[in-house]
């Protein structure tokens, strides 16, 4: 490689250490499809993470969340929430989301989220490939970098900490056919690991006192 492409290797690295994508490979951004008729009212509420790509703003996070709600505009307001052992304190992140195409007909589950961070705006594509509302969706997103590379991210939801049996076989269908099985790092979600010292914390139990 000569210095050139190094130069270029790194310009792009350094993009991409910048954004929330983490699977860098070659080519441009797949259409895949996505769940249609999409309900964002049933849509809203406590997810608990089982699986993603690494991402840079989640590196070494377990015990993840997200937790959606309206604002009063109608946008959805992105509450995220992790651990970072060893550490026992949450840190969280705050976001919103908009349906990207609203006056599409049937409406697709392709959403634009932003977060604010250091005054920069960071936009990244959210889009639910599947989901029954109650209990699994799972979620990618895609942007090009450059012209000759993507950069994606994805997410495996579910409304408890584990997916049940038919759950997790409904979730694997999307996997084979979208996702990078290999890529997939699972998020710990063990309750006694995951409890909490924030007794505003409902979504895992507290900590025993000591």
């Amino acid at each position: 490689m000569n210095s050139i492409q190094l130069l270029a290797a790194a310009f792009v690295l350094g993009l991409v250490g910048l954004t929330s994508g983490q699977l860098v490979s070659p080519g441009v951004c797949q259409d895949f499809p996505v769940h249609v008729n999409f309900d964002v009212p049933r849509y809203l509420g406590l997810w608990y993470e089982i699986r993603r790509y690494e991402q840079v703003f989640q590196r070494g996070g377990e015990c993840v969340t997200a937790e959606y709600s309206l604002n009063d505009d109608g946008s959805v307001r992105v509450f995220n929430s992790m651990l970072v052992p060893p550490g026992q304190v949450r840190q969280s992140d705050v976001g919103r989301a908009v349906v990207a195409f609203p006056d599409e007909s049937p409406l697709e589950a392709k959403l634009n989220v932003t977060f604010d961070a250091t005054a920069t705006d960071i936009s990244a594509n959210y889009w639910v490939l599947g989901t029954d509302y109650d209990s699994y969706a799972v979620v990618w997103g895609c942007f090009g970098v450059g012209t000759t590379l993507r950069a994606e991210s994805a997410w495996i939801l579910s409304r408890t900490p584990t997916l049940t049996p038919q759950a997790e076989a409904e979730v694997q269908r999307y996997v084979d056919l979208y996702l990078s099985e290999e890529d997939l790092r699972p998020t710990v979600q063990n309750l006694d690991f995951c409890c909490t010292i924030d007794p505003e914390v409902t979504a895992y139990p507290q900590c025993p006192t000591q």
